[in-house]
């Protein structure tokens, strides 16, 4: 073959090389554009985080005032300060740093509104709550301004892209052209994954900070992997180190193969909680067994950590039998929901374990005077909706400072323990009693007329009188008031006066004995259409 005719073959030898050159240079260009952007978005997603952190371990301390969360608080903020200014020094484009520097404004408005209310801590709810609106208010537009944020880093990328495309087109003419637009095309539709990834973890971490309890939280966080990550079944799980149990923070199908597991689980039954890190299972038969996956043939597990304290674990059973390789994209799913939910997590939960004990007495596990006040309440307004009758029934210890004068108080406070565990044995699971201070207690009876109240008034006195203390001599008595709105009163201030009055009755007649209250006069009688109907 003559020279001559080997010159079209060298011309387009030489152009494909180039081409294929260009090709090269054009996507080792765009690799390292991504590789920036990621690192960047990354970091982007850990400001966003770390200012929710802030915020959870401020809600943490202030629901409990643990000098450790307080500490916890304060190192979260030393990271979060390192994290972006380290982002302030790398970025020269103006729009960007004008993005991260209103980011910096809001953090720094936010903490001056977090110092203020962890120097002037209170437990009022109604300052608790315009406080935290007022917080809350600063880390939304912290949201926003980050959501912003992500979109210059987006469009920053995108014209740095194309103008790479546009130099490499002008060389490599129609080919290159149909390399680079399939090259710019791919590149879009990864930013908008990006992007839709981004508005997800978004959407996810702005339901979390609404919820208003831990399985509330809890159902959030299954449902946003389970819509992420196709073909799994996500079970949440919490870690009560007061009774030392595991349980299901979201519910189990009864046939779920983790049902058996989790019945009496504890929480170093869990690997991922024992070891503080994740368990993956695979079919067949494991080097060591976990206790809480069962029968689970496929499941792969993840601690839930909050500075370096696990409070529970996500379990992820995949739906095929072997687990696969894990991609690199839902790890960081998994991973970025894990990081932003666990504060919110532990901070509902200490918030509940707060109120509950807030709420209950001590000494006899009952509800308190202020759980009785709420509980009157509600009850009340239950029976106005339903026309039916409300059932109050107060009682006092007969002689208890005697008791208490000759055996000490150790003595009156097994007393009050036996009796508090004395009405949770006789009453319904409707029925709510309680200590109402001292000696005293009290018990609301739902939907029941005043013979039924009288019944159970005396159903009590009968238990009371039973319990054997051990203590020669001593033997248990009360004396019983019984009022029922809406035949004595309307209100719950009317309606105590007249179950007192009974009380009183019931002491001055010789103790030990049910008194109802006296029938009001004619000019207090409540309205014949409001009266309770008559019981069979």
């Amino acid at each position: 073959m003559s020279v001559r005719r080997l010159v079209p073959y060298a011309v387009f030898a030489a152009l494909l090389g180039g081409a294929i050159a260009a090709l090269l240079v054009l996507f080792s260009a765009l690799d390292g554009s991504t590789a920036r952007q990621l690192a960047r978005v990354d970091a982007s997603q850990r400001l966003l985080t770390g200012m929710l952190d802030q915020e959870a371990g401020l809600r943490a301390y202030l629901s409990t005032a643990d000098e450790d969360l307080l500490q916890a608080y304060s190192a979260t903020r030393s990271r979060f300060d390192t994290l972006i200014e380290a982002e302030l020094s790398q970025t020269d484009d103006e729009e960007l740093r004008a993005a991260l520097l209103a980011q910096q404004t809001t953090a720094l408005a936010w903490r001056r509104l977090a110092e203020r209310d962890a120097s002037t801590f209170t437990v009022d709810p109604a300052v608790y709550r315009r406080t935290l609106r007022a917080r809350t208010a600063q880390v939304d537009r912290f949201r926003a301004q980050n959501a912003a944020y992500r979109e210059a880093l987006d469009d920053a990328r995108a014209a740095r892209d194309e103008a790479i495309l546009l130099r490499v087109l002008a060389a490599l003419l129609v080919l290159t052209v149909a390399l680079g637009g399939t090259g710019l095309a791919i590149t879009r539709r990864r930013a908008n994954r990006r992007r839709r990834y981004a508005e997800a973890q978004a959407e996810f971490a702005s339901a979390m900070q609404s919820a208003v309890d831990s399985s509330e939280a809890d159902a959030l966080l299954k449902r946003h992997l389970e819509r992420s990550l196709a073909g799994t079944t996500v079970t949440v799980l919490r870690r009560s180190d007061a009774d030392d149990r595991l349980e299901a923070g979201t519910p189990l199908p009864p046939d779920s193969p983790l049902a058996p597991g989790i019945v009496d689980a504890r929480p170093r039954d869990c690997l991922a909680i024992r070891r503080g890190s994740t368990h993956v299972r695979r079919a067949g038969e494991p080097l060591v067994a976990c206790a809480v996956c069962g029968d689970c043939r496929a499941t792969s597990c993840r601690p839930l950590l909050v500075a370096d304290r696990v409070i529970g674990s996500v379990l992820v059973e995949h739906d095929d039998a072997e687990v696969p390789r894990v991609r690199e994209r839902d790890e960081r799913v998994i991973a970025d929901s894990l990081a932003q939910a666990a504060p919110i997590l532990s901070g509902l939960r200490t918030l509940a374990l707060a109120q509950s004990r807030a709420m209950t007495d001590a000494l006899t596990g009952l509800p308190n005077r202020w759980a009785l006040q709420d509980a009157l309440k509600r009850m009340l307004a239950q029976t106005a909706r339903s026309r039916s009758s409300l059932g109050l029934v107060l009682l006092d210890l007969d002689h208890f400072k005697q008791l208490n004068d000759t055996h000490g108080h150790d003595a009156g406070d097994q007393a009050l323990a036996a009796v508090g565990h004395a009405l949770l044995s006789e009453l319904r699971e409707s029925d709510l009693p309680a200590r109402s201070g001292g000696e005293e207690f009290a018990v609301l009876l739902p939907d029941t007329p005043l013979e039924g109240a009288l019944a159970v008034a005396e159903q009590l006195r009968r238990a009371i009188a039973a319990i054997d203390l051990p203590f020669p001599g001593v033997t248990l008595t009360a004396s019983f008031g019984v009022a029922v709105l809406p035949l004595h009163a309307l209100e719950a201030d009317g309606l105590m006066r007249a179950a007192d009055r009974a009380l009183y009755a019931a002491k001055r007649a010789g103790r030990d004995r049910v008194e109802a209250a006296a029938a009001p006069e004619d000019g207090e009688r409540p309205p014949r259409a409001l009266r309770a109907a008559p019981s069979a």
